[in-house]
C-alpha cells in the first residue's frame, strides 16, 4: 500500500475515534474498508502470486488489514460485520463486552445462533435480502440492563464474498441516566422556584394571623381555658413561619465564602463548642480523632460549623437518654479529606436512610426535616459528597469529602 493510502488510513481512523456521531463513524469505517478493498484488487492485478497468499506485495495489504482491524478494536463503540449469508465475520472487543460474550464468541457464528432476529431493533433477515441499512435505531436491552444505539451501513466493494452489512453499537446507558438526572433538576428547580414563591405569599398572612391572636390572647386574660385556645393559635403560627422560613432558605442559591484554613483546628473548636452545649448530656462522651499536623482546606467555616453541628446534634439526640459515644474524626487522603461524625445511638433502618437526605423527612416530633438537607446543600456546595452507613440499633456514621484544592 502506497504512503499515501496509509496516511488518508490513519487520517480515517482519526476522524472515527473522535467522532460522537454512530452514522459518522460508520461512514469512516466503510471509507476504510474500501480503500483496504480497493487496495487488494490493485496489487491482486499487480502481482498473481498475492491470491495464493505468497509475495512481498502481499505485505502492503497485511498492513493495511492490520491499521483497520486496530481502527475497530480500538472504538469503544461495538462493530459487527455481516455478510448477505448472515454469517459474522467480524467483531470487535467492545461488541463482545456490551453482550457480554467471551472474547472471539461471535466470530464465523451464524447472527440467528447468537441473537434474535430483531436484537437490533430491525430484522436481520430483511435487512439482508432487501439491502435495507438504517442510520440510526434505538433499542433497550432489558436482559441486559442497557439502552442501545445501532446505526447499520452496506458495503458493495470488491468481490461478491466481501459484500455485507456493517453495523455499529453503542451503549447509551450511561447517557440516558445523565439526561434523566438533568431532566429531574430542572423540575427540582422549578418545584424549588415554585414553593419560594408560595411560602412568601403564605408568610404575610401568618404573621397577620400571629399579630391578631396576639392581641386576643391579651384581652382574654382572666380567662384561662380561652387564653390557652389563644396561646395554642400562636404556637401554631410560629410553627409555620419556621417552617415557611426553612422552605425559603431552602430555596435560595447557597453562597459560600471560602477561605483557606486549617480544618484539624476548627474540628477541635467544633468539639469544645458541642461540649458546651446544654443538650451534651454527661452520660455521652465525645472521641476527637484529628492529626497533629494542619490540613490546609477551603471552606466556608460558617457554613460548614451549621452542616456539621446539624450531624452532631442528631448524634446526640440519637443517643438520649442512655447515652453512648460522640465521634469526630478527621483523615487526610490524596487531593480530599474526610470528616467522619459517628454516634453509638439507634441507628436507622434502610427506609430512613433512603429518604434521610429528602426535604421534610424526619422522624422526630419536633424536627422540620431541613437539617440534613440543608448539611448535604452546604457540603455539596464546597464540591463535597456526604454519605451514611448505619446498622439498626448500633448507631451512624456520616462521612464527608471535602477536596483539599479548589
Amino acid at each position: 500500500m502506497s504512503d499515501t493510502k496509509l496516511v488518508e488510513l490513519q487520517e480515517i481512523a482519526k476522524k472515527a475515534l473522535e467522532s460522537q456521531s454512530v452514522s459518522e463513524k460508520a461512514f469512516c469505517l466503510l471509507e476504510a474498508l474500501k480503500i483496504c478493498s480497493a487496495e487488494a484488487a490493485r496489487l491482486k492485478l499487480l502481482d498473481p502470486k498475492i491470491a495464493s497468499g505468497s509475495g512481498d506485495v502481499n505485505e502492503d495489504l497485511i498492513v493495511s488489514r492490520r491499521l483497520l482491524n486496530h481502527l475497530m478494536q480500538k472504538m469503544c463503540e461495538g462493530v459487527l460485520f455481516i455478510d448477505l449469508t448472515g454469517t459474522i465475520l467480524f467483531a470487535n472487543a467492545s461488541i463482545h463486552k456490551i453482550w457480554q460474550k467471551k472474547s472471539g464468541h461471535l466470530i464465523q457464528k451464524r447472527f440467528w445462533d447468537v441473537f434474535s432476529d430483531e436484537s437490533f431493533g430491525f430484522s436481520m433477515k430483511e435487512a439482508l435480502r432487501y439491502g435495507i441499512a438504517h442510520q440510526l435505531l434505538y433499542q433497550s436491552a432489558p436482559d441486559l440492563g442497557k439502552e442501545l444505539e445501532f446505526s447499520s451501513s452496506f458495503f458493495y466493494e470488491g468481490d461478491k464474498s466481501s459484500h455485507g452489512l456493517l453495523v455499529l453499537i453503542r451503549d447509551v446507558t450511561q447517557k440516558q441516566k445523565l439526561q434523566e438526572l438533568i431532566t429531574r433538576g430542572d423540575r427540582m428547580k422549578q418545584l424549588g422556584e415554585m414553593a419560594a414563591k408560595i411560602a412568601h405569599e403564605i408568610r404575610n398572612p401568618l404573621g397577620a394571623i400571629r399579630g391578631f391572636a396576639s392581641l386576643l390572647y391579651r384581652d382574654l386574660e382572666g380567662q384561662n381555658h380561652l387564653q390557652d385556645m389563644a396561646a395554642q393559635m400562636i404556637e401554631g403560627t410560629k410553627a409555620l413561619e419556621a417552617l415557611v422560613t426553612n422552605v425559603l432558605v431552602f430555596a435560595k442559591p447557597l453562597q459560600i465564602q471560602l477561605q483557606t484554613l486549617d480544618l484539624t483546628r476548627f474540628l477541635q473548636q467544633l468539639g469544645k463548642f458541642i461540649k458546651a452545649d446544654p443538650a451534651f448530656a454527661p452520660n455521652i462522651t465525645l472521641l476527637l480523632n484529628v492529626p497533629h499536623e494542619p490540613v490546609l482546606v477551603p471552606f466556608d467555616p460558617e457554613a460548614l460549623k451549621r452542616a456539621l453541628l446539624n450531624l452532631l446534634f442528631n448524634g446526640l439526640q440519637a443517643m438520649t437518654p442512655k447515652g453512648g459515644i460522640l465521634s469526630i474524626g478527621l483523615i487526610r487522603r490524596d487531593g480530599v479529606c474526610n470528616i467522619a461524625i459517628g454516634d453509638t445511638g439507634s441507628g436507622m433502618d434502610e427506609t430512613t436512610v433512603e429518604h434521610l437526605f429528602s426535604p421534610l423527612f424526619t422522624t422526630k416530633r419536633s424536627g422540620n426535616g431541613f437539617g440534613l438537607v440543608e448539611s448535604k446543600k452546604v457540603i455539596e456546595a464546597h464540591g463535597g459528597t456526604i454519605e451514611v452507613q448505619t446498622i439498626k440499633g448500633q448507631g451512624a456514621i456520616f462521612t464527608l469529602t471535602l477536596p483539599l484544592k479548589r
